[in-house]
């Protein structure tokens, strides 16, 4: 019987790909899936005008989230302090690090360089997982790990949720490969 991991999942947005976030989300999904799953969110305000992408796209779903901090700073400092007390034990992932996720957590370093080797290593990407379990990298399964959501597509939470579930989905998928390549001694 395979047990599952504990895996902390987060997602940010930014005003444009490489912008400043304004608000990030967190998951942490337990390793037992009939407990809950705990979660982070903060908002702070946009700096500088909107990027059209962003104001169609990802405002629409955190349109009800109210503002939680006055600047990206505080909203980093709040994120930082809980990801690294939620991170020990976990299997931490994002979707696509690259740039948004990474600017965050280099920003957050910037922002207090004591934290320069204390952030989370590994960090994994969950492209890179769904490629190991010979699935698309580039395919979306929200529907599959979390349907009918649909609707909360950009919101940092839910998209943090689905890539912790996506994640799960492939680290099974790798772990059941392995285990019948065992049992049938390797043989394709």
């Amino acid at each position: 019987q395979r047990r599952s991991v504990v895996i902390l999942s987060f997602d940010a947005e930014s005003n444009g790909l490489h912008g400043e976030a304004f608000a990030i989300g967190a998951v942490l999904l337990p390793d037992d899936p009939s407990a809950l799953t705990e979660h982070f969110f903060a908002r702070c305000p946009i700096a500088g005008d909107v990027d059209p992408w962003v104001r169609d796209n990802v405002l629409p779903p955190i349109a009800d989230e109210r503002e939680t901090h006055a600047t990206p700073r505080e909203m980093r400092d709040a994120f930082w302090t809980w990801l690294t007390s939620h991170m020990t034990g976990a299997v931490v992932v994002v979707d696509c690090g690259w740039p948004v996720e990474a600017g965050v957590l280099s920003a957050c370093v910037a922002d207090d360089p004591s934290r320069a080797f204390k952030g989370p290593y590994p960090l994994h990407e969950v492209a890179s997982l769904l490629l190991a379990a010979s699935l698309d990298p580039l395919a979306s399964y929200a529907e599959q790990v979390l349907p009918g959501r649909s609707e909360r597509k950009h919101h940092p939470v839910y998209d943090a949720h689905v890539s912790a579930l996506c994640a799960r989905m492939a680290l099974e998928r790798c772990a059941a490969k392995r285990s019948t390549d065992a049992s049938d001694g390797g043989a394709e």
